[in-house]
């Protein structure tokens, strides 16, 4: 009898990796019509490779063309989850991360997300600031929860960093230029948006980024901001005071 039960475990696991193997092997393109995920806010030009090993071509209008390659943990199918180690490459950005997805809930966790993103990108999002920055950021120690299906920012830590350089901005009918110091954007969630608080090293606030779950993305700069290029603001303020603010919509939920 005892050994009669231990077959039958043995075959109960057996078919279970049998199951977890075959899903892991699936052709992704055969999975990725199965789910028909709605609501992404990214194009999905292609997809390669199975499930286990794969890679998905996507295009935005702000990020232009990505490729995005992972590497499965195939074990983390039996949660429900999909936990798989993500890299990113464009002539924008270059990320890396550990991810884990929730078919049900539509949530997507991205953890220990480094990498590097080119100024071209963020002057992107600067388009109506008629500003234009020159350097790169980096990402580090980054953490981002994100629901797929309502756009909601559930968590965020992490932070991005500029390595200081040119600023080219309108004064009047006029552009004008100065260099910049090192600037912190520390990275966090507040009523379920992405919030991106940017200071100095030292730690003075000169301005604060918002991601809306409707796709809108707003950017408020503050006096101290001013106070950093060297310009004279004609009111008096203090410097954590907002000065102006812009808004765009990054994308659109449907």
């Amino acid at each position: 009898m005892a050994k009669a039960k231990s077959n039958r475990g043995l075959i109960a696991v057996a078919v279970i990796v049998y199951l977890v193997c075959l899903i892991a092997l699936t052709p992704l393109n055969v999975v990725y019509r199965f789910m028909a995920p709605e609501n992404l806010p990214v194009e999905v030009v292609t997809v390669n490779g199975t499930l286990w090993q794969g890679q998905a071509v996507v295009k935005h209008p702000m990020t232009g063309q990505l490729t995005g390659n992972w590497s499965l943990a195939p074990l983390s199918l039996l949660s429900g989850q999909v936990k798989a180690d993500v890299d990113v490459d464009s002539n924008l950005a270059q990320l890396s991360a550990k991810m884990t997805f929730n078919p049900i809930t539509q949530n997507v966790l991205l953890e220990d997300t480094e990498g590097f993103l080119s100024a071209s990108l963020i002057n992107k999002g600067l388009v109506k600031t008629k500003t234009q920055i020159n350097g790169d950021f980096e990402l580090s120690n980054t953490e981002i929860q994100y629901n797929l299906a309502s756009g909601e920012s559930e968590q965020a830590s992490g932070q991005l960093v500029w390595m200081g350089g040119q600023v080219v901005y309108p004064v009047g009918r006029k552009h004008k230029s100065a260099q910049l110091p090192m600037l912190v954007a520390k990275l966090s969630s507040e009523n379920n948006e992405l919030i991106a608080n940017v200071a100095t090293v030292e730690g003075k606030p000169v301005a604060a980024a918002s991601m809306k779950k409707d796709g809108w993305a707003n950017l408020a700069v503050r006096k101290a901001m001013i106070d950093l290029v060297g310009e004279k603001w004609p009111n008096k303020v203090s410097e954590d005071a907002v000065v102006f603010e812009v808004s765009e919509r990054i994308f659109t939920r449907e």
